[in-house]
């Protein structure tokens, strides 16, 4: 064989090669786009401490190495951006939304201004359970969860709708909780301020990970108590913190409150909109699972004190599924206990 013929065979494998990478749909659609990762909450919380991450290092997981770009749809615990991202979002594969948690379980709690089925929606994952807290001031009279039950307290909301205001409203009905709700602070940094500001005597429904990392210094100098820990497991930092199930004294209530907290084994979950093309789905789903293993990732989260703990597309439609199956009695009870003016 001449060199010149194997020249031309090198040639013609190279082109073949390349005609095959090129064959790739998914990856030819993505090479060069910019997808949006909608958060639908407000810059500087726990949801958005989460995003940005995920948007340095997802798009290199994805065939065709997209950009990524933070946006951000605030409003109404995140409903506003769930309504937009079911019913005006493009179903091409370059909107993916972040949305809070409880965002797949406001139709089963009876909140009316849901524009959206949660089922027809296509959930990537999420990349942490959550634990939340019940912290209050040291100036606070408050020294454990008893005295929620018997001391009244100031308490700030993250939001209509959000974890915090949920299940404090659920505290005070199911358990009698003397608990004065203040509205109007959007997300945690306000919330947080206006408890430095002596505003507010606590806040309930906070990420255990966003106080540990971002308030460290508050928990050093005995500047707040964490009263309660609030989740489906107990939080291997928290040993000795009553979980919020502990206030229960009834099965039947403690069966609402399985029902109000298992949200939170999905803590931060990405979605895209119903009707994105299958195989696009199915490599958005690839990578983001992939993503909760990359050693880059974790490194980042590692840096900013954020847990990892991957809940698959899969697990949360499972999740929605047992959620949706609960007896109807305990679903009204549910229901009742949370229920507001957009309920």
């Amino acid at each position: 064989m001449t060199s010149l013929v194997r020249i031309i065979i090198a040639l013609l494998a190279l082109a073949a090669s390349a005609a095959g990478a090129r064959a790739d749909p998914v990856a030819d659609f993505f090479h060069g786009q910019t997808i949006s990762l909608v958060v639908g909450s407000d810059p500087g919380g726990g949801y958005d401490a989460y995003a940005r991450p995920v948007s340095r290092h997802l798009g290199r997981l994805i065939p065709g190495n997209p950009a990524i770009a933070v946006k951000y749809m605030p409003g109404a615990a995140s409903l506003v951006a769930a309504n937009w991202l079911y019913n005006s979002a493009s179903r091409d594969g370059l909107t993916i939304g972040a949305p809070q948690r409880q965002i797949p379980f406001e139709p089963l709690r009876g909140n009316d201004a849901v524009r959206y089925d949660p089922f027809k929606f296509l959930w990537l994952g999420s990349v942490t359970a959550e634990t939340a807290v019940f912290i209050v001031t040291a100036s606070a009279p408050h020294r454990d969860a008893a005295d929620l039950l018997k001391l009244p307290l100031i308490s700030a909301s993250l939001g209509a709708g959000t974890d915090s205001e949920v299940e404090s409203i659920a505290m005070t009905r199911l358990h009698g909780a003397p608990i004065k709700l203040i509205s109007g602070y959007r997300g945690t940094p306000e919330a947080l301020l206006a408890l430095e500001r002596g505003e507010v005597q606590g806040v309930h429904g906070i990420s255990w990970s966003y106080i540990k990392t971002k308030k460290a210094d508050w928990l050093k100098e005995g500047k707040i108590r964490v009263l309660l820990q609030s989740g489906l497991e107990p939080h291997p930092d928290l040993a000795g913190t009553p979980r919020l199930q502990s206030l229960a004294t009834t099965d039947e209530d403690r069966q609402v409150w399985d029902l109000i907290l298992a949200p939170k084994v999905m803590s931060r979950p990405f979605v895209l909109p119903p009707d994105t093309l299958a195989e696009r789905v199915a490599a958005l789903r690839k990578a983001f699972e992939a993503l909760a293993r990359d050693p880059d990732f974790l490194v980042d989260m590692e840096k900013s004190q954020l847990e990892v703990s991957l809940t698959t597309g899969p697990q949360i439609e499972a999740l929605m599924k047992r959620l949706y199956a609960f007896p109807a009695p305990t679903i009204a009870k549910m229901r009742a206990a949370i229920a507001t003016g957009g309920r």
